[in-house]
Order: C-alpha cells, then sequence, then structure tokens
C-alpha cells in the first residue's frame, strides 16, 4: 500500500514539474510565436480596414459599434527599435498578448490630446523592449486610418519624475509606456514622450472618459476576472491525473501514456493559456 501512495505522490510530482516546464516552454518559445502569428492576422486586417476607409477614427467602429478589445488601431513604426507593430484597442494582460495596447480613455494617435499607449517588456514580443535606448530627438511615426503622424521623443520619465504639462491645443502628446527592472520582475514603470509634428486630426468621439479605465487595464495591473477557469482547469488537470493513475495500475503505463498523452496536453495548453492571463499587462 505505501508504495502505491509513494507511486501516486510520484505521479503528482511530476505532473507538478511538468506543469511548470510548459509554463516556461510557453513564456519563452511559444509566446513569441503566438504574437507573431496574430500581429500578421492583425496587420493583414488593419491593411484591409485603411484601404476601405473603414479602420476606426473614434472609440467606435464604422457600423456605430464600440471597439472590441483587440481590435487593431494604428500601426507604430520605429526604425531605431526595428519595430513594426500593430496597436489594438485596450490595455489588460489578454489583450496585450496580440500587440501594443491603447488606452482607451485616450485619444487614437495624430488626433488633438492624449494618447497613451502600453506595450510588453519581456514576453509575447517584447515590442517596448528595447524602449529604453529611445532619445530625446528620436523621431517615429504612427499610421492611423486618418494618416500618418510623425512624432518626436521629448525625454524618458520614470518613477516619481515631473509629469505632463497640459497638451496644447492643436497637437497630440503620445506616451509610451512599459515596464522596467531586473529580467521578469518590473518595479517601476517607463514613459518615454513624444510631441507630434504638425497638426493633429479631428479627434473621433469616446464614450471612455479619463480615468475611468476598469483596474486590470492599468499600469502593471492584472486580470483576476477569470481566475476561476484557471481553478477549474487545475482541478481537471488534477482529475486527469488521477485518472491516468488508476489507468496504469490497470493496464500498465505504457498503453496510459498512449491513452492520456493528449488529453493531458490540451489540460495543460488550458491551464497555461489562463495563467498567462493573470501576469501584469506589461511584463
Amino acid at each position: 500500500m505505501r508504495r502505491l501512495d509513494l507511486s501516486s505522490m510520484a505521479s503528482i510530482s511530476r505532473g507538478v514539474v511538468t506543469l511548470s516546464l510548459a509554463f516556461l516552454i510557453n513564456f519563452f518559445l511559444i509566446s513569441p510565436l503566438t504574437f507573431a502569428a496574430d500581429q500578421v492576422r492583425l496587420q493583414n486586417a488593419f491593411s484591409v480596414q485603411v484601404s476601405a476607409a473603414t479602420a476606426p477614427t473614434g472609440e467606435k467602429d464604422f457600423e456605430n459599434s464600440l471597439l472590441k478589445d483587440g481590435a487593431p488601431v494604428a500601426r507604430l513604426v520605429i526604425d531605431k527599435l526595428g519595430l513594426d507593430v500593430i496597436v489594438v484597442e485596450g490595455t489588460d494582460s489578454n489583450t496585450m498578448r496580440s500587440g501594443v495596447g491603447h488606452r482607451r480613455d485616450t485619444v487614437l494617435p495624430g488626433q488633438e490630446g492624449m494618447t497613451v499607449l502600453f506595450g510588453r517588456a519581456w514576453s509575447y514580443g517584447a515590442p517596448f523592449g528595447k524602449l529604453a535606448q529611445l532619445e530625446a530627438g528620436d523621431t517615429f511615426f504612427v499610421y492611423t486610418g486618418q494618416g500618418k503622424s510623425e512624432y518626436v521623443v521629448t525625454g524618458l520619465r520614470e518613477a516619481g519624475d515631473k509629469g505632463l504639462a497640459p497638451v496644447k491645443a492643436g497637437t497630440n502628446h503620445l506616451v509610451l509606456t512599459t515596464a522596467q527592472g531586473e529580467f521578469f520582475s518590473p518595479t517601476s514603470v517607463l514613459r518615454v514622450d513624444a510631441q507630434l509634428q504638425g497638426i493633429a486630426f479631428e479627434t473621433g468621439l469616446r464614450e471612455t472618459e479619463w480615468g475611468s479605465i476598469r483596474a486590470e487595464s492599468r499600469e502593471l495591473a492584472t486580470d483576476n476576472r477569470f481566475v476561476w477557469l484557471l481553478v477549474l482547469n487545475l482541478l481537471l488537470l488534477l482529475l486527469v491525473q488521477i485518472g491516468f493513475i488508476w489507468f496504469a495500475r490497470k493496464f500498465g503505463s505504457t498503453k496510459a501514456w498512449i491513452v492520456f498523452s493528449p488529453i493531458l496536453g490540451l489540460v495543460l495548453v488550458l491551464c497555461i493559456d489562463q495563467a498567462t492571463r493573470l501576469l501584469p499587462n506589461l511584463l
């Protein structure tokens, strides 16, 4: 009996180790590939919208429906960083697995007012991983449904630095935001300020007022809305482990691996997918 108990504990321990390894493999190998695939899809969709003159210019699409989180709204090109990325609406952790995020309570790039963009520093393509390399005077471009906008970097701000002055009428101030600190250990937020060159586009209508975005859409925020799904998936993983142990005792470990490997793989993917949603959005 004791030998069986030890065997069960060893199987469960292997499951925990496998889950941990799967999480690391997802972050360092799979997440960049997922980001790249999503970017291809978003680039194609945004190109079609621009060509058809249906790209969003406000918080609603051309059919007057509120933009969903993850909808493409702009293209950001920073040659100095080798960055060419699609900007999506929304800044929660799940949305920013696909691209740079646009804060809903700010205007779109190029429009009169303030624009704030979020980008991950280490995971899912790390689009803003080299943001600290920008210096005052560097230029970059943003493309929206209204056209091309050129920006000049005016400076970098860290936690505790003086805030921005009010944006002047007829222009736009853009803030690129990411995490900074040791690798995968964010300690603060880095902001790169940039000023629009030329006259700003007309500001599109927005329903979300400044400061009214949800907590999970702010800097270094986590999204706990679907933690119950992670709990359910972990419970399912435990049940699959128990089923594997029972099957192995009755029919042998070789047959158990043949039968349960696809199931274990699927449950692991579901667990990792939900776990990544709980990480900070700028990570």
